[in-house]
């Protein structure tokens, strides 16, 4: 009898997790509501042919959010008793940045640290910084440095050419 009714549970459970499973979409972040902790998010097959609103499922950071609308990333929307007009973004795909896509970074301050090295390159040229011997080297065929006021060069020895 105990087995029996607790297998009963374990389908109905199952069941559950299935039926709440099976209804997830990919969609993207197209605004986000800072005061209600809300989102705006559009998703394949979605039948009001406009953004909704959506809940958060988790906890984001303001960062990753402007992060995700701005590059237009994937993120799970689930719906509420399986009802499309109840969105909940649930998670956001950082790991799945195409390529040939832009990728946008805002922020006030931001420090990228590394131990060994830093290379920041685009195309042709590069920038490399080297935590092991404390220099930087940029190569590229044109560089371009301007002051509105005063550029100092300072070193303990210093060679032009």
């Amino acid at each position: 009898m105990k087995q029996h009714k607790h297998l009963e549970q374990f389908e109905q459970e199952t069941q559950q997790a299935e039926q709440s499973a099976c209804f997830s979409r990919f969609g993207t972040i197209v605004d986000f509501n800072e005061t209600q902790d809300s989102v705006r998010v559009d998703f394949e097959g979605n039948p009001f042919g406009q953004p909704l609103s959506a809940r958060l499922g988790r906890g984001f950071r303001k960062s990753e959010l402007q992060l995700a609308m701005d590059s237009k990333l994937n993120c799970r929307i689930e719906f509420i008793n399986q009802d499309v007009s109840l969105p909940v973004v649930t998670d956001i795909f950082f790991s799945m940045l195409d390529d040939g896509n832009e990728l946008v970074i805002r922020a006030e301050k931001m420090t990228i640290e590394t131990s060994q090295e830093l290379i920041v390159k685009s195309g042709e040229t590069q920038t490399r910084y080297s935590g092991r011997d404390g220099r930087i080297t940029t190569q590229a065929k044109y560089v371009t440095s301007q002051a509105e006021k005063a550029q100092k060069i300072q070193g303990g020895t210093i060679a032009i050419n």
